[in-house]
């Protein structure tokens, strides 16, 4: 099964994300390879997130052996918790050292987040010969500015990595100036392939703020125009002889950080949200407040979707077909804010690499 634009998701690193991917057809498996972030939390301390990448390693080892890789990356996580000799790229160097990831580097991190993982490749202790740069826009904005900086960080690397990846991180982008950043990205991508020897670029974004209500009121339905995609497409028709790779941020906010509200005060600002992807659009429908609505809303949502045009039927993929059960009244526990994540996202991974159009 070929991938439609070589796509490529990218997700928080927690469970229901994980989860979300056990659940795509094996074919689909054998090709994707997923990107995760570990997602930030306020007061996160160093012992927190040594907890988080372990529960994670152990999720990887259960749900993500049939991937042929993943990309995994610390980017979210405050420099200020590390210590001097241990970066947070560390933490994940010592907890994956026997799962094949590739390693994540960037022309922004802490002093010492580069030459950390190439001191672990060169020990053994990590296993991929793939590595990765992820470029934030003011870095790609102008391939000469940091082409001196890049250039050394690559020959220092490729003393033990082989095959670069370069990742255009554009965030979320809706309000931004896409062509603007196609044409950066696209004049990055012809500068660097004159002077670098990259397998594979990728082009990520973003139409999801990190607060929902910008783009979805509660009791209320949404159609998002979808901006990374209108960035990619126009970066590609401005390359010539390079072919670029979709991502997205599936239906999650890169912006996403985990909540530290009380619980029992969760239920009285949390509202449904779930997302249904189709064409170039993010279809959204949102209830009012769980703690008056119940999470019935959940169900009654996804009645809504399964009787819209866009709805592309139960036997499309194990994420459809939970929507169809739910909107049958057949499901016998509450979808709750997490668990609507697991097959919302493999409905959408499922769209996006098969059937997203050319």
């Amino acid at each position: 099964m070929p991938l439609n634009y070589n796509y490529t998701p990218f997700l928080k690193f927690k469970v229901n994300e994980v989860s979300g991917l056990s659940m795509l057809d094996l074919a689909l498996k054998k090709k994707l390879t997923p990107f995760f972030d570990f997602a930030r939390k306020d007061g996160m301390t160093r012992s927190d997130f040594e907890r988080a990448v372990s529960t994670c390693y152990k999720k990887a080892e259960k749900y993500l052996k049939a991937f042929p890789y993943i990309f995994v990356d610390s980017f979210d996580i405050p420099d200020s918790i590390a210590t001097i000799k241990s970066p947070n790229c560390k933490v994940i160097i010592e907890e994956f050292s026997e799962f094949e990831y590739v390693p994540v580097l960037g022309l922004d991190r802490a002093l010492n987040h580069n030459q950390t993982i190439f001191d672990a490749k060169a020990k053994g202790e990590i296993i991929s010969d793939k590595v990765a740069i992820r470029f934030q826009p003011e870095e790609f904005s102008s391939f000469d500015v940091i082409e001196d900086e890049l250039l050394d960080l690559i020959a220092k690397g490729s003393k033990v990595f082989s095959d670069w990846i370069f990742v255009f991180d554009c965030r979320v982008c809706l309000e931004s100036n896409r062509t603007k950043l196609a044409t950066e990205i696209a004049s990055f991508t012809s500068s660097a392939a004159q002077a670098i020897d990259v397998e594979q670029y990728i082009v990520v974004g973003s139409s999801i703020p990190a607060s929902i209500t910008e783009i979805a009121k509660p009791s209320d339905e949404s159609v998002v125009p979808r901006a990374e995609l209108e960035i990619f497409h126009a970066a590609q028709s401005m390359v010539n002889g390079i072919t670029l790779s979709l991502g997205d941020y599936t239906i999650v906010s890169p912006l996403y950080s985990d909540l530290t509200i009380a619980p029992e005060l969760l239920l009285s600002v949390t509202a449904p949200k779930v997302f249904y992807t189709y064409e170039n659009r993010h279809y959204i429908a949102r209830g009012g407040r769980i703690k008056t609505g119940g999470y019935g809303q959940y169900d009654v949502i996804c009645e809504g979707i399964a009787y819209k045009s866009f709805y592309r039927k139960a036997p499309y993929s194990w994420g459809d077909n939970f929507i169809q059960e739910r909107a049958d009244g057949k499901g016998e526990k509450n979808v709750t804010p997490s668990t609507i994540l697991k097959p919302t996202i493999c409905a959408h991974i499922e769209y996006m690499a098969r059937d997203y159009p050319n």
